[in-house]
């Protein structure tokens, strides 16, 4: 289990949290406005967003390296066709929320009532949560809360000393802050970085397991395959923080029926998984006459093996799958 933070580091992000609070930047900076804080020398920075300005829920995230960029850029995209649930976990990152006291969790809570803290009123409860692929959102830990407050020092810094200015970010830069040689923040304006490579298509190099499974014949099975997660904290010894399930479904479009369904452990790969039940779909039923996937993911990992066996591939909202997921939801939620 990971060491958990010190009420004297809770204290010092609080404190940074407020100073922040008073400059109410979500008045000015809209989500996709970065900032990035290199909070060491030489190491990939933190990406900071800030929300609120839309009129949405007002927090800060703060999303670690170039890895987190790619979470960031991700989320923001368009084309993201996917479920709100898939979205918000498969990121990682850490929150800071201005929000409602049922929305604070006993063990953030209990933070601040050691602190002493007083916040009155909806929108005005701060608290914070780390969202972290295949977990369940939890408390930040020591490390997490360390980063943060070496992050907010540059964030505070950069926000009483850059005037915002639409300009810089409609141009395609961002503010980059970080330390001189004496330790004191400076920040200046950078071009925003690209966006990085994310998704791996899988290549089988097996020739005799294709020419294998291109000899079995074709049906008319219109096949779905999607992810999602399950949206209900799981203890599993082993693991820092509750897992949040990711469950994936193999279906029949043609006959609305659920082939397989089950749960992709965190030890797992999953694109073997969904690989090998893809392969394993072919064996019990014969080549599909359709694949369907929302995923880029399971869009990514197929277009190699689809393309071999001549199966189209074809890219859909899956609205069936959707429905189909809320109930297992549920049903787990009851259990």
């Amino acid at each position: 289990m990971a060491k958990q933070a010190t009420l004297k580091q809770w204290k010092e992000l609080y404190d940074l949290t407020l100073e922040i609070t008073k400059l109410k930047p979500w008045e000015s900076y809209w989500d996709l406005d970065l900032i990035a804080v290199e909070t060491k020398k030489n190491e990939e920075p933190n990406f900071v967003s800030i929300m609120g300005k839309s009129g949405t829920c007002t927090g800060i995230s703060v999303y670690h390296g170039m890895e987190g960029y790619s979470d960031f850029c991700q989320i923001c995209n368009d084309d993201y066709n996917v479920p709100a649930t898939f979205v918000m976990s498969d990121q990682n990152c850490i929150t800071c929320y201005w929000g409602n006291r049922d929305e604070v969790d006993e063990d953030m809570y209990s933070i601040i009532k050691q602190l002493n803290l007083r916040f009155r009123g909806n929108g005005n409860w701060i608290y914070f949560k780390t969202f972290e692929k295949k977990s369940f959102p939890s408390l930040p830990n020591f490390g997490e809360v360390k980063m943060l407050i070496e992050t907010y020092k540059g964030l505070l810094d950069t926000l009483k000393h850059e005037e915002y200015q639409e300009s810089v970010f409609e141009n395609g830069d961002i503010y980059y802050a970080q330390k001189d040689e004496d330790g004191n923040w400076f920040s200046y304006t950078v071009p925003r970085p690209e966006e990085p490579d994310r998704y791996n298509t899988i290549y089988v190099n097996d020739a005799s397991l294709i020419e294998h499974f291109k000899n079995i014949g074709t049906s008319d099975l219109e096949l779905a395959i999607d992810i999602d997660y399950m949206m209900v904290p799981t203890n599993d010894t082993g693991f820092e923080r509750p897992i949040n399930p990711l469950a994936y479904i193999v279906f029949d479009l043609r006959n609305n029926q659920i082939l397989h369904f089950d749960l992709i452990h965190p030890d797992q790969e999953d694109y073997e998984v969904i690989m090998n039940n893809f392969l394993g779909a072919i064996e019990n039923f014969d080549k599909p006459k359709h694949v369907y996937a929302r995923n880029p993911y399971i869009l990514n990992w197929l277009e190699y093996i689809c393309e071999k066996l001549e199966i189209p591939l074809v890219e859909d909202n899956l609205e069936e799958i959707e429905d189909i997921f809320e109930m297992l939801k549920q049903f787990g939620v009851e259990e």
